[in-house]
């Protein structure tokens, strides 16, 4: 019946999407208190450094924003681990900390946006400039947090992309776990559509959004949609034993394979 009225049913689906909006704002503003009250009350009773309580709040969060993940394969056992991903969104940092428990590293920019940069501070982010000459001062941090039993999380392409391709990895911060004798663990991220299809031009346009637009104009507008399914490929450890380019290539390599392989697999549908 619906189908004979294209316009109430237009009507329906925005005050449905509306809806969808309203009830997800209140949600994620509810469990962001929720978790930065645990979080802060751990620090001052000294009940653990919150990695565990960030773990929490992220897949809290992907929940209310009908983002599902499918895993493909499994960390390792050996701690700390340094992981590096492709880097399509900023949900890429929700997806990766509700998987394992880490610390980022990102642009020092991030750190005076607003919220978005107080959040990544109480997160523990490491914030960087990516200075080559400055290159030693950068990696000491990771080396540091390494040393300390943290897992570290690292976009290595120095940029996003649009998630079918893998841009070369940039091989200064890969000091790091060669200092700090720590694995290093690929990932590839691949973002689908809800039911696992291959996403539309549009969608992969919107999901895939960088810096090139305002953060909150971006974030209304997801929370909109219905959500969208993203694929982690989980690749083996390279141990620490390389040079620190080839270990940047050996790395750039596995993260790359799944999403080649997906990607050859979407043009000969």
């Amino acid at each position: 019946m619906l189908s004979t009225h294209p316009r109430l049913l237009k009507v329906l689906s925005a005050l449905g999407a509306l809806a969808r909006a309203l009830l997800r704002i209140t949600l994620l503003m509810a469990w962001l208190v929720v978790s930065l009250v645990s979080q802060i009350a751990g620090f001052i009773l000294r009940t653990g450094d919150g990695r565990h309580l960030r773990l929490r709040f992220y897949r809290g969060a992907l929940r209310i924003l009908g983002i599902r993940i499918q895993e493909f394969g499994d960390f390792s056992s050996r701690r700390p681990l340094f992981l590096v991903a492709n880097h399509v969104s900023y949900l890429d940092i929700f997806i990766l900390g509700s998987l394992i428990p880490a610390v980022f590293v990102s642009k020092r920019e991030v750190r005076h946006w607003p919220l978005v940069g107080w959040i990544a501070a109480i997160q523990k982010t490491i914030f960087i400039t990516r200075n080559p000459r400055q290159a030693a001062l950068e990696v000491q941090p990771l080396i540091e947090a390494l040393n300390d039993a943290h897992n570290v999380i690292v976009f290595p392409e120095g940029t996003s992309t649009d998630g079918q391709q893998v841009q070369r990895f940039k091989t200064t911060l890969f000091e790091a776990p060669i200092q700090a004798n720590a694995f290093v663990q690929p990932v590839g991220l691949v973002y689908r559509d809800r039911t696992g299809g291959e996403l539309s031009n549009k969608d992969r346009a919107f999901y895939t959004w960088g810096t090139d637009a305002p953060f909150f104009s971006h974030f209304l507008k997801l929370i909109v949609r219905p959500g969208v399914l993203v694929e982690v490929w989980i690749r083996p450890v390279i141990a620490p034993d390389l040079p620190r380019k080839h270990l940047a290539n050996k790395a750039e390599q596995r993260v790359r394979s799944p999403i080649r392989r997906r990607t050859t697999l979407q043009h000969h549908d």
